[in-house]
């Protein structure tokens, strides 16, 4: 890959009121694309100035005025600088992607994550359908790709899984003051779920966690479910639990900072995530990482990070009593050691999913194009 030239459109890298999955992810591209030396040129669409650091071009300047930006500075680069492959970080910039690259002669590639996909417009299935590769995080966005796209390459739709921050996330002592703090005793039993409580988001399983742990505290008195992070449905979660009889054993923290998202993780005793069209769930990586058990559903990308079963545990998500009794099972102290050993869970996790194994990756992705 010597003096390979690329250039990478995405939604954004460093505006803090957009963090989320793709942004840690979009972070994580451009660490391995300097790690291997490449030449990198990133068009932060949503970026603004202040977020501004080298080899960012940031074009939010309020308004649409940043789509114009972007479009603009997208023909720049690809007249003046030659990138050797342009990088499209969302299906939404797939047109754009489509007409530039056409008329300047590089090649792009499409990286997709999955909700995108469900309601994706014909001018985008054209976009990503002109793509030189197109990149999923996991095996179930692969399957949206093909469903969509009609007649391109099937081995040209790659699984490009996601990784996480191995360094940070791992296994440490339960923090007592965090416990404190969000009112959960030295012998309570906590089962954790992080994620953004909004309204959009109810095929995550909030409302399958909070019935499953009703049911889980009838047998465990002492077990507490934190639903971490904040959102338009909160109250309505707050009122399905006082309905189902879970009560004041569900806590909802709110915002949880980038300083205790760690402690959390390590303060818990099993992570869940009965989601029903997850992409993938980098949440599974990092209590993975944590030494953390975790269970998720069977249907979607979350079967990426659990291995087919092998490494997390994969409940139908829509069965109440299968999720209960899978808590009761890791709570009990009676799951197979290879879902719940602290020290196996961790090496996996590393191994399988480690920003090592990204960037190699990357690079198998790159010498390809």
């Amino acid at each position: 890959m010597p003096n390979q030239r690329v250039l990478f459109m995405i939604p954004d890298l460093r505006n803090p009121a957009n963090k989320g999955g793709i942004q840690v992810f979009n972070n994580y591209v451009v660490r391995a694309l300097e790690e291997l030396e490449i030449d990198t040129t990133v068009i932060g669409v949503n970026d603004r100035p202040e977020d501004s650091v080298p080899g960012l071009i940031a074009c939010n300047r309020g308004g649409r005025i940043r789509k114009v930006i972007a479009a603009t500075h997208l023909y720049r680069q690809l007249v003046l600088n030659r990138p050797d492959i342009v990088i499209c970080g969302h299906l939404n910039f797939t047109p754009l992607c489509r007409q530039a690259c056409r008329l300047a002669r590089v090649p792009y590639i499409t990286i997709t994550h999955g909700m995108e996909l469900w309601d994706a417009s014909a001018s985008t299935v054209r976009g990503a359908a002109a793509s030189h590769r197109v990149l999923a995080v996991s095996r179930y966005t692969r399957s949206l790709n093909l469903e969509l796209l009609e007649g391109y390459q099937p081995d040209h739709v790659q699984v490009f899984h996601n990784t996480f921050d191995e360094e940070r996330f791992r296994p440490g002592p339960s923090s007592e003051e965090l416990r404190s703090r969000l009112g959960i005793s030295p012998e309570d039993r906590v089962v954790l779920t992080v994620g953004r409580l909004a309204s959009t988001e109810r095929l995550k399983g909030y409302d399958e966690g909070i019935l499953a742990m009703a049911k889980v505290c009838a047998r465990i008195p002492e077990a507490r479910y934190v639903l971490a992070g904040r959102g338009d449905d909160m109250d309505r979660l707050g009122r399905l639990a006082g309905e189902c009889g879970l009560g004041d054993r569900l806590i909802m923290p709110g915002f949880i900072s980038e300083e205790d998202i760690v402690a959390l993780f390590n303060s818990s005793d099993l992570f869940i995530l009965p989601s029903r069209k997850e992409g993938f769930g980098i949440v599974f990586l990092e209590s993975m990482g944590c030494g953390k058990p975790v269970i998720g559903g069977n249907r979607d990308g979350s079967m990426d990070p659990l291995c087919d079963g092998n490494l997390g545990t994969a409940v139908d998500p829509e069965n109440v009593d299968e999720l209960a009794n899978a808590i009761l099972m890791h709570l009990n102290g009676e799951a197979p050691p290879e879902q719940s050993d602290p020290s196996h869970l961790r090496s996996q996790v590393v191994e399988r999913f480690g920003f090592d194994r990204f960037r190699s990756r990357l690079e198998e992705v790159l010498d390809m194009s």
